[in-house]
């Protein structure tokens, strides 16, 4: 009388067992691929950064390279995949590192093309007439240079940085717009004094000295005692 009840019963408890048994598998399943999606995710974002980046210099008439075009290795294959259920951790494994290394590629090809666009940028301007300017706007100017300069010299570049570049040269340039050139002996003076080893007070003629408090530049020269 008692044995069908405590075979319903076990069966119940074998269903049971079975149900906690897959619960907890999918517990891990889950883990695992969450685990697997978060790390993709952030090469991922890695290499959103540098497609922007490179977009970002080709608008400006940067020479960007071929990484572009790799930019989805890896992702069609991982792609194809996912559409029969989650792949395994190979699977994740080979598309992160394939996203690694397209965003490696942009990343040293965008710093490449940075590099020659920031230099010719600056090469356009006419720095030379910055001692033509009001003192107050000197200033200005050779700070917005040397912010320049930074940059462009610079082992990492976002968009952001490139949109600052392009306002501060723009500004630096029309600044600079109307100012006269220089005359050529106070190039060549400035030229000798940033020079090393620096001229001597006594290297430095009384007109020259004329000159600099002409265009404002005396208080940019510093004196030092030597053996001092």
């Amino acid at each position: 009388m008692t044995q069908r009840p405590v075979y319903e019963m076990a069966l119940q408890l074998q269903d049971r067992a079975r149900q906690l048994a897959e619960g907890e598998a999918g517990v891990k399943e889950a883990a695992r691929v969450s685990s697997r999606i978060n790390e993709l995710s952030a090469r991922l974002a890695d290499l959103r950064k540098e497609v922007t980046v490179a977009l970002a210099l080709k608008n400006q008439g940067a020479a960007t390279g071929p990484g572009l075009l790799a930019a989805s290795d890896g992702l069609e294959a991982f792609a194809r995949r996912a559409q029969n259920g989650w792949p395994g951790d190979q699977a994740f494994n080979t598309a992160r590192r394939k996203v690694q290394a397209a965003a490696a590629a942009i990343r040293e090809e965008n710093l490449a093309a940075w590099s020659e666009w920031s230099g010719r940028q600056l090469a356009s301007l006419p720095l030379a007439r910055i001692p033509m300017l009001p003192p107050q706007e000197q200033v200005l100017a050779r700070s917005r240079r040397t912010d320049l300069e930074r940059t462009a010299s610079a082992k990492t570049v976002t968009a952001g940085d490139i949109t600052l570049f392009v306002t501060k040269c723009e500004a630096l340039a029309e600044s600079l717009r109307d100012a006269k050139e220089p005359p050529a002996e106070l190039l060549a003076l400035l030229e000798r004094l940033d020079r090393r080893p620096a001229p001597t007070l006594f290297d430095i003629t009384n007109q020259e000295i004329a000159l600099l408090r002409e265009f404002a530049m005396d208080g940019q020269v510093a004196l030092t005692r030597k053996g001092a």
